[in-house]
């Protein structure tokens, strides 16, 4: 079991309207709980992102996939 605490970052989360600061409680890569703290602090990894922003992934929408070799069209 890999459990992360995530504390004090900007939560963003724009399909629940969500956007406070708060913190995240991750078990397995699996959000479990917001402003929650860990049960065993021993097993758990805790981030500070105080200052940061914490939010669902985010995609590059320009970005060129190309065979391998191709280096020079990677403009």
């Amino acid at each position: 079991m890999t459990a992360i605490l995530i504390t004090g970052g900007r939560i963003i989360d724009p399909s629940r309207g969500l956007d406070e600061v708060g913190d995240l409680f991750i078990i397995d890569g699996v959000v479990q709980d917001q402003n929650h703290s860990c049960p065993d602090l021993s097993h758990c990894t805790s981030i500070d992102a105080r200052g940061k922003v914490v939010a669902p992934g985010f995609t590059d929408l320009h970005t060129h996939l190309r065979e391998p070799g191709y280096e020079y069209k990677e403009t």
